[in-house]
């Protein structure tokens, strides 16, 4: 009876733990709200094609028609490449999370199964930082710090009257979460 038990209760935490593999396969895609997922990323990129369209940013940024042009196309290239990736992740995920489900999973395709997730993701690292580098030959040394400085306002919460953003562009910020104690009846960390 206790053997059963036992083997009850492993069999019971293996299907749990594969059940979590799963879901941090899927949080590494959505993210976790912190702004760590592949699809916040991707979402970055049309906040920065709703930038290129505020006058204030533009004006702001001293943006010409032909820089901002420029830096529309290498968004929408990035963007578009994004995607492409990011299906190719899912999908691998989708395989991945099924080959785990296995009663008897093939470690060494598994382990595959994780390289190519991870190379994927690399690429996808890869063509933005590309984006990143095309940006910077579009822009002078000063627009580059404008826009660090503005992307840093954004980061932190949105921008504010003056600061270069249309009203209503931007989102407000946002109240960070309470601190929550590791142990039940200790102060949080301040």
């Amino acid at each position: 009876m206790r053997k059963h038990v036992i083997v009850s209760m492993l069999l019971f935490l293996s299907i749990v733990s594969l059940g979590e593999i799963g879901l941090g396969i899927d949080r590494g895609m959505r993210g976790t709200g912190r702004g760590t997922g592949l699809l916040e990323d991707r979402n970055r990129v049309g906040r920065l094609l709703a930038l290129l369209d505020s006058e204030r940013v533009k004006a702001s940024l001293g943006l010409t028609n032909p820089q901002v042009e420029r830096l529309r196309q290498i968004f929408v290239e990035t963007e578009k490449a994004d995607v492409k990736v990011l299906a190719d992740i899912a999908v691998r995920g989708i395989e991945l999370r099924e080959s785990l489900r296995a009663d008897k999973p093939d470690r060494d395709k598994i382990l595959k199964q994780v390289q190519d997730i991870s190379a994927l993701r690399g690429e996808m690292m890869r063509l933005n930082v590309e984006a990143i580098l095309s940006a910077k030959t579009v822009l002078s040394a000063e627009q580059q710090r404008k826009a660090f400085s503005l992307f840093e306002n954004l980061r932190e919460g949105g921008l504010t009257e003056g600061q270069g953003g249309d009203s209503g562009a931007t989102s407000p910020p946002k109240a960070s979460p309470p601190e929550i104690p590791l142990h039940p009846g200790e102060p949080p960390v301040q």
